[in-house]
């Protein structure tokens, strides 16, 4: 039987907040203590190592401690993040972090395929004059 294809690309913008948030909820999940520390400065690197530098204060040290979290460190925590608020994202489609100015992007592509339930579509004869395009129109969510 034939098959249809759908496919989709999503775009999540993660603010730097919202990242920060999913890597020491992560952190603390795995237990590790950077969420009892104190943070004292934060900082997105791009470049040869891209990442999420966390300064943070512990209350026992000095001087304040850097952690360097790798971008698919900080794309297992977002990821980790959607899934708790129930986010969807399939886990086989392909997933890509990028550094944006608001702070991370996360990329989610892929297709499904659906059983055909019709014939091949009739081939059409080209229009006599250019068919104008469809304004795009508003959906109420359903609920």
């Amino acid at each position: 039987m034939a098959s249809l294809t759908i496919s989709e690309a999503r775009r999540l913008v993660v603010p730097l907040e919202t990242a920060v948030d999913a890597v020491l909820q992560l952190d603390w999940e795995h237990g590790g203590r950077l969420a009892d520390s104190t943070l004292t400065e934060v900082r997105v690197e791009a470049g040869d190592s891209p990442g999420l530098l966390l300064y943070v204060q512990r209350s026992d040290a000095v001087t304040p401690e850097m952690r360097r979290f790798s971008l698919p460190a900080v794309a297992a925590a977002i990821i980790s993040l959607c899934r708790k608020n129930k986010i969807p994202l399939p886990h086989s489609w392909p997933k890509k972090l990028e550094i944006v100015p608001e702070g991370f992007v996360l990329l989610v592509e892929g297709s499904v395929q659906l059983h055909r339930i019709h014939g091949p579509l009739p081939t059409a004869r080209p229009p006599a004059k250019p068919v104008e395009e469809t304004p795009a129109v508003e959906l109420a969510a359903a609920g």
